[in-house]
């Protein structure tokens, strides 16, 4: 019964992680070639709870950037004590209770977001008077200002990293896990560069109404958009846009090239100045 237990709650999460149905051997387009970016890793329900706290982490410490402590505080000590008594519980080895506190603390932190982006554009809790306590958690969050230039090899790896694998199921915008970790890689290797911009584009396949495709790719650009600010991208550095259907990597209408043609594409855009060589 406990095995059941633990292996629903990971089947949840990682639903809500973005956790997509591998497709049938041959038809998994450019990405099925590409398993090969995380050798050494082993996939278990010990190593999955611990990413998932991960994100976990990073999400809430991206809600407190965006002024999460000063709107909603006692929200905000919930969630830290969450995420202590989460790390606890992994640590300890008590799976099931991590598992169970995860789904939890995914729920919470994404009715916060809501909460947040909705006083925000209101501009009710914001006042001029803790404007400059969260200017403060701002400037402690910046990337470094110093700027190292990026070599070749370390862009041509950024390109990869963020042009790859990045495939979702129909009429969705949920990220694959295996992308996430990539977004992950990709803003660490960032970290001391400050002279980029991000420029997102989502896409959609050539299936559905030309409203929704734009829809729905314009919600897969944000959606990678929002987990590179979790992984403490700029969002200053990011430009997002949707096209819909309208530049697929191929045009043959067949299960296969429509798997490959829902995805984001990343360009790395004024950044040559950095290029050393």
């Amino acid at each position: 019964m406990r095995t059941l237990i633990i292996t629903s709650c990971l089947s949840i999460l990682l639903s809500t992680a973005g956790c997509s149905s591998n497709p049938p051997k041959g038809q998994g387009g450019i990405a099925e070639h590409n398993f090969s970016q995380y050798p050494d890793h082993q996939v278990g329900l010990e190593n999955a709870l611990y990413f998932e706290q991960q994100l976990s982490q990073r999400h809430l410490d991206s809600l407190i950037v965006a002024g999460a402590k000063i709107c909603f505080p006692a929200s905000v000590k919930t969630a830290q004590i969450r995420e202590a008594r989460i790390a606890r519980e992994l640590q300890g080895g008590l799976k099931t209770d991590a598992a169970n506190d995860l789904i939890v603390q995914r729920d919470q932190l994404t009715r916060l977001e809501r909460r947040l982006n909705y006083v925000q554009m209101q501009e009710s809790c914001l006042t001029n008077a803790n404007k400059n306590t969260m200017d403060t958690l701002v400037n402690q969050n910046k990337q470094p200002t110093k700027v190292a230039k990026l070599s070749k090899q370390v862009l041509t790896r950024i390109n990869m990293l963020l042009n790859n694998n990045n495939q979702f199921v129909t009429n969705s915008a949920a990220l694959n896990p295996r992308y996430i970790g990539q977004l992950s890689e990709v803003a660490q290797l960032l970290r001391s560069h400050s002279q980029y911009q991000l420029k997102i584009t989502g896409h959609t396949d050539s299936q559905g109404d030309a409203a929704s495709n734009l829809t729905l790719s314009l919600q897969r650009a944000a959606q990678v958009e929002r987990y590179l600010q979790i992984f403490g991208i700029n969002p200053n550095n990011i430009q997002v846009s949707g096209s819909g259907a309208k530049q697929p990597l191929f045009t043959q209408d067949l299960p296969q090239v429509r798997l490959v043609n829902r995805r984001v594409s990343i360009e790395i855009i004024d950044i040559n100045s950095d290029v050393e060589g």
